[in-house]
């Protein structure tokens, strides 16, 4: 069983390793022209583990911002995480002392997976997803750190590919559903915030706006 539930989960995995790999290569990168060697690549992508929040904090480590600052920013950029986090509650709780890891490893990528597999998914096969992709972006930022002082070229603006695959994973949900509300929503929402209370501080309220009301036609559709 453990032979098999391995090859499923690398099979399931393989989109998210091409990408992790060269994103967590450019983080690497980004990383190192900051001044910070592979043990920080590795430390940071083994123990912090959130791609976006890891190039937010490339600029903060490197200007000597405070921990509240920091805590703060992380709250902010990765808010996200409480909302769909919380589909999976009841099933990390069944996983006994998987748990923990399993909380901490669910990233956008693998949320994505795990939302494509049936709910009586083996344990074994779900821990494989997240501990495989966690190690494709270890894999891709140590190597990123330790390539960018021998490549011939200005890696300025590498820092944008994590922007722009949120982009790519928007476009395609978008175009693959019938019904495109929630993404209205969530557009409205987003820019309403980022008007009201500016680039810096509209993320986590725009998200908490947009969950909000999702639950609510949600519910309103369920009572139907």
């Amino acid at each position: 069983m453990g032979a098999s539930e391995r090859l499923k989960a690398l099979r399931l995995t393989v989109p998210v390793m091409c990408g992790y790999l060269f994103l967590g290569t450019a983080f690497g990168a980004t990383l190192a022209q900051a001044g910070f060697g592979p043990a920080w690549a590795l430390m940071m992508s083994g123990l912090v583990y959130a791609g976006s929040l890891q190039f937010v904090m490339v600029p903060l480590m490197a200007s000597g911002a405070g921990l509240v600052s920091v805590a703060l920013t992380a709250l902010m950029v990765n808010a996200r995480h409480l909302f769909y986090g919380v589909s999976y509650i009841e099933r990390f709780a069944r996983m006994g002392m998987l748990r923990p890891y399993m909380v901490f490893s669910l990233t956008d990528e693998t949320y994505s997976v795990f939302c494509g597999l049936p709910q009586e998914e083996s344990d074994g096969v779900m821990l494989r997803v997240a501990a495989y992709d966690h190690l494709y972006w270890v894999a891709g930022s140590v190597a990123g750190s330790l390539l960018a002082r021998q490549l011939p070229f200005d890696l300025a603006g590498i820092d944008f590919s994590m922007t722009a695959l949120f982009i790519v994973i928007c476009v395609e949900r978008a175009m693959n559903r019938a019904d495109r509300l929630p993404l209205m929503i969530g557009a409205v929402c987003a820019s309403g915030c980022l008007l009201l209370l500016g680039p810096d501080n509209f993320l986590a309220p725009a998200l908490a706006l947009t969950a909000t009301l999702l639950l609510f036609i949600s519910g309103k559709e369920a009572a139907r």
